[in-house]
């Protein structure tokens, strides 16, 4: 509803980017408004994850490890690494589309991300990131 009240403000270019812009301003105002609980899921309240096609059980157990280690290991970015990060990697958004997005200039886009992989890549092998 937002995007349709402002659709007179779009200036052209990337709509993708205009309308993520929104969605997060949006998804901030409503977490401002709540008391905060540390390390909320990634996932979505009520959403499933897609059923697995894998017919091995001990894959799908193995992939199923993997991605709550995945998972763990985003939760535990601050909240500004995790952004550029997850626009980068999970949405495909250029550099240029992630700072119209998140209203920061190109190159700390591109600063928050290498960041963001360090410690993502740390988190992951450390004991505490459950490295088997």
């Amino acid at each position: 509803m937002r995007a349709l009240r402002a659709f007179d403000q779009f200036r052209g270019g990337e709509p993708r980017a205009w309308l993520l812009a929104i969605v997060r301003n949006c998804c901030y105002t409503q977490l401002r408004g709540r008391p905060r609980v540390p390390n909320e899921s990634l996932q979505a309240p009520g959403a499933r994850e897609a059923p697995d096609q894998r017919p091995d059980p001990e894959a799908r157990l193995a992939a199923e490890k993997e991605g709550d280690r995945l998972r763990r290991a985003l939760e535990v970015l601050p909240l500004d690494f995790r952004e550029v990060l997850l626009l980068k990697e999970f949405e495909d958004l250029s550099y240029k589309e992630i700072a119209a997005v998140v209203g920061i200039p190109i190159g700390t886009v591109m600063s928050r991300l290498s960041r963001a992989r360090e410690r993502l890549q740390a988190e992951l092998v450390s004991p505490e990131g459950g490295m088997p």
